[in-house]
């Protein structure tokens, strides 16, 4: 008689234990998960720490058609626009006062790579795109190290004018734009 009655307790106990065990599997995975996010956000800028945690959506730009970048040195943005309506909005930095980025309409042109990196100024970018005298003015990211590293007092200066004439963005923003935009985009800049 003892045998009968232990064995409902036996299964209703051993139900209990899995559904434990898979519900500590599962929040041991989304703690790591979390944990990810906070080393990746804690390894990066405060502008690119707010992208992680937010994952910024970029468009898909197959979608559209007439596209057209505008940049404002005043308010330091970039508007990427596709029949007047506004697609994707996101900050910048142009040249700052000793080195400003040219004022006019131009269109980005054939000249693009994943990184470059300049000797005498010592700073480098990933994702750049040329849209003016074939490599000289470039969209790109904030500037890294001769080994890549984001320069965090240079990441810092995202909004304000600070660069030697390009267009500064985040990573995030430069790889989508790297990998995005087409040549023949009109660019205009005030």
């Amino acid at each position: 008689m003892r045998k009968r009655s232990i064995l409902p307790i036996l299964a209703v106990l051993f139900v209990f234990m899995s559904i434990f065990s898979v519900y500590s599997i599962f929040r041991g995975d989304k703690a790591k998960e979390k944990a990810s996010v906070i080393k990746q956000a804690s390894q990066t800028s405060q502008t690119s720490k707010k992208e992680v945690l937010q994952k910024k959506t970029y468009p898909n730009l197959n979608k559209y058609s007439n596209l057209e970048i505008h940049v404002s040195s005043t308010r330091q943005t970039m508007t990427i626009t596709s029949n007047d309506k506004v697609i994707f909005k996101t900050i910048v930095s142009t040249g700052a006062k000793e080195s400003p980025t040219p004022k006019g309409t131009f269109v980005i042109e054939l000249e693009r790579g994943d990184f470059f990196y300049n000797a005498s100024s010592k700073e480098g970018a990933y994702y750049w795109v040329s849209f003016k005298e074939h490599g000289i003015y470039l969209f790109h990211s904030v500037p890294t190290d001769q080994q890549g590293n984001e320069i965090p007092e240079e990441a810092k200066q995202l909004g304000k004018a600070a660069s030697h004439g390009c267009v500064r963005m985040s990573r995030a923003d430069a790889k989508w734009f790297y990998e995005n935009i087409p040549q023949g985009t009109t660019v205009t800049i005030k």
